[in-house]
């Protein structure tokens, strides 16, 4: 059988158009690898916030925390975390990004909240256990339910709670109010 010469263009046109497909599909996951920063370790487990966790917590508190509250769907959230997980690295804090999910208990979807790219930079992960509520009353009584609620805590202070995406100004507040507790060591 003898190949015509329209075949053999058909054929050259298709192959170089597969192989710029390819290319530009290389060079975009290699972009988007770039752009997403350096990998962090994702949490190991999805924990349980319950009625007498906050407490809890602050009475435990030895480091200064940034809590965050969130919910799934929650469009300004995965903003909140990155910003503050880059202020903690940039200003090398020793302090703790803690995520707690209020729209999932424990055990409903863990490995999908530990995959989501936007809980990949905290060290521990919580999420309501319980009446959400109750929950919520048990972290500050006004509150009602806003996300994200953001919560800066510092051993033996006052806690800063802020509704909505933290300004600079209250992260600079949390870190005067840490003050050398919060600063890493340089070596």
């Amino acid at each position: 059988m003898k190949t015509s010469r329209l075949d053999v263009a058909a054929r050259a046109t298709v192959d170089t158009t597969l192989r710029a497909t390819l290319r530009f599909a290389a060079a975009t996951a290699l972009l988007a690898g770039l752009s997403a920063g350096p990998a962090a370790a994702a949490p190991r487990a999805v924990e349980a916030f319950e009625t007498g966790s906050w407490a809890r917590w602050q009475a435990t508190l030895k480091q200064p925390t940034v809590v965050v509250f969130s919910t799934t769907d929650c469009a300004h959230c995965p903003a909140v975390f990155e910003m503050l997980a880059r202020q903690i690295r940039q200003r090398q804090l020793k302090a703790k990004l803690v995520a707690v999910v209020m729209d999932l208990a424990p055990g409903d979807d863990d490995a999908g909240l530990k995959r989501d790219r936007h809980f990949q930079g905290v060290d521990r992960l919580f999420a309501f256990a319980g009446q959400a509520p109750a929950l919520r009353y048990a972290v500050e009584p006004r509150w009602r339910g806003v996300t994200p609620y953001v919560v800066f805590l510092t051993p033996q202070r006052p806690a800063l709670a802020v509704t909505g995406p933290p300004s600079p100004a209250d992260v600079d507040a949390w870190v005067a109010a840490a003050g050398g507790a919060a600063v890493q060591n340089k070596p």
